[in-house]
């Protein structure tokens, strides 16, 4: 009989998190920062964070949280990779999409509709959705971040799972990582949750948060990127130089879908591009340097 009762404790201490509360993402300070590499002629690092700060936005009857993106560029010769620092950003914070989280279901909102980012509501055996497709979940169990236990789906995906109130493995935006090896998602930080599925790499600030200066139209030093977002063509227009810019474009993956020439002007044919976000790199041989992220729709 004892053997019996210690047996049922112990079940009920395993099984504890399938009764826990849900833990939702802290919608008002709220961080994931990941690191793009790129490798063209030079090698391109863009440190990258998206983030929450509390502002709301209306759409399809829905209130969302707005997600914004800030980032620091830097560039180097091949094999250049060098370590997370804290530094002021080099661009301003971009407006990025906005994210709801409504019956245990994460959403996102950008371009031309919404999408399922996290289900937090399915059992194993269900599917939820990941990086390239639906995927199956074969376990549920609890981890504990900061002394709160937060539900973690595993998936037939050893390297891929999701958790309450953090995101997924890869981040809030699973599609940014497709396992290439071009980006890679570093940590997420709450109100008092840090996570980060690669304990080695520092949880640290890329650089300072500071006040939300949003911009809709991709324009720096003088040179323009539009529509934004664009939907058949890309215009680039940069300003009179003494040396011609050169441009390359990266999908989420980090893989290189156009790169070329600007001599002041130059439009881009986007049509039968696959809608998303993609990172554009403008940089001069005097060593001008911007990235911006752009919308194909």
């Amino acid at each position: 009989m004892k053997k019996l009762i210690l047996c049922f404790i112990l079940f009920l201490t395993v099984h504890s998190g399938y009764g826990q509360a849900y833990v939702p993402i802290p919608v008002d300070s709220a961080t994931w920062r990941y690191r793009f590499i790129t490798i063209d002629d030079r090698t391109s690092i863009l440190d990258n964070i998206l983030f929450v700060n509390g502002q709301d936005t209306v759409a399809n009857g829905h209130v969302y949280r707005q997600l914004f993106s800030r980032t620091y560029s830097q560039s180097g010769t091949d094999g250049f990779n060098p370590p997370v620092i804290t530094t002021v950003a080099n661009t301003v914070d971009r407006y990025y999409g906005a994210i709801r989280d409504t019956n245990q279901k994460i959403w996102m909102l950008a371009g031309a509709g919404e999408q399922l980012l996290f289900d937090f509501t399915v059992s194993v055996g269900g599917f939820i959705p990941s990086y390239s497709k639906p995927i199956e979940v074969i376990a549920i169990d609890s981890v504990e971040l900061n002394g709160v236990y937060h539900k973690r789906y595993l998936t037939t995906d050893t390297g891929y799972y999701t958790i309450e109130g953090v995101g997924s493995s890869r981040g809030i935006l699973p599609a940014l990582d497709e396992g290439t090896g071009g980006v890679v998602f570093m940590c997420f930080t709450g109100d008092i949750t840090t996570f980060s599925p690669d304990p080695t790499v520092p949880c640290t600030a890329v650089y300072p948060q500071q006040a939300t200066a949003v911009s809709n139209v991709n324009s720096d030093a003088g040179a323009a990127i539009y529509p934004v977002p664009a939907t058949n063509m890309l215009h680039i227009s940069v300003p009179r130089s003494q040396s011609v810019y050169h441009v390359t474009i990266v999908n989420c993956t980090g893989i290189t879908v156009w790169s070329g020439d600007v001599d002041r002007q130059s439009d881009i044919d986007v049509d039968s591009w696959p809608k998303g976000f993609y990172y554009l790199r403008l940089y001069s041989d005097e060593n001008e340097n911007m990235v911006k992220k752009i919308i194909i729709e």
